[in-house]
């Protein structure tokens, strides 16, 4: 009885020092340790499928979780402007991320050039509408025959106001004005395309290049438009926010905007 008794008081006791080792081990403080540090991000819907690609290689060797809010760059501006700041904002315009730095929100001198894109006509894969050279000799009220022409809306899509500077730059701005058909964003503008609900569509070519529904039919030329920049701002300093804002314009990530036709 003794023996037995004596055996259950060693095992209790192992029993409770285990408990403890494993306590004092920091189980729990590994556990803190490795949960992902979390940021957000605002970037322009253009950016959608390279960004998402961006996140991936970037979590190989950081534990940081990004979450992202896609949309055109003049309506996240107005998120950011309203309250609701994300770590950073990549805008698809110069323009919107000067607006954004104007109200206070960017930490300076954080706020950096990081890709560059084109504009372009595209028309449903299956049209027979043929490549064409976009110049003045273009006429585009007989090829759209009555139909509308997908953009972006000029009043806060990027892409719509670059679209919106090549017609003026043609004269063709105001002779279409009853045929535009406006869409929230870009990625909307394209899948108007993409469904037939419009012959033509002017959208950025990283875009058009995406989807397999729409062929690219006419390139606007580099002087007809301002330069398509997108611009990364850091809105909120952190180690996980600063080293994602580094690792998208670093030389590293190049490969990625390339694959995805965005140029550096």
């Amino acid at each position: 009885m003794k023996t037995n008794f004596i055996n259950r008081i060693v095992a209790l006791s192992l029993i409770v020092a285990t408990v403890v080792m494993t306590s004092c081990s920091g189980g729990a403080k590994k556990t803190d340790s490795e949960a992902p540090a979390e940021i957000t991000v605002f970037a322009a819907a253009s950016l959608t499928n390279v960004l998402a690609e961006l996140i991936d290689s970037f979590a190989v060797s950081n534990n940081v979780k990004v979450i992202t809010n896609m949309a055109s760059s003049g309506t996240l501006a107005r998120q950011i402007e309203q309250g609701g700041t994300p770590d950073l904002f990549i805008s698809a315009s110069k323009r919107w991320a000067d607006y954004v730095d104007s109200l206070g929100y960017v930490i300076a001198p954080n706020k950096d050039q990081i890709a560059l894109n084109d504009l372009v006509f595209v028309a449903p894969k299956e049209s027979t509408t043929e490549s064409f050279e976009v110049d003045s000799t273009l006429d585009l009220q007989s090829m759209l025959n009555g139909s509308r022409l997908s953009i972006g809306d000029p009043s806060h899509v990027p892409a719509g106001k670059y679209a919106k500077q090549s017609l003026d730059y043609y004269g063709w701005y105001e002779k279409l004005s009853d045929s535009f058909l406006p869409a929230k964003d870009v990625r909307s503008a394209l899948m108007v395309v993409e469904l037939g609900e419009a012959p033509l569509g002017i959208v950025y070519r990283t875009d058009a290049e995406e989807s397999a529904k729409v062929k690219v039919v006419g390139t606007f030329p580099a002087k007809s438009h301002k330069p398509i920049v997108y611009v990364s701002c850091l809105l909120k300093e952190s180690t996980a926010s600063k080293a994602f804002y580094e690792y998208i314009k670093s030389d590293a990530s190049a490969a990625i905007w390339a694959k995805y036709g965005f140029n550096k």
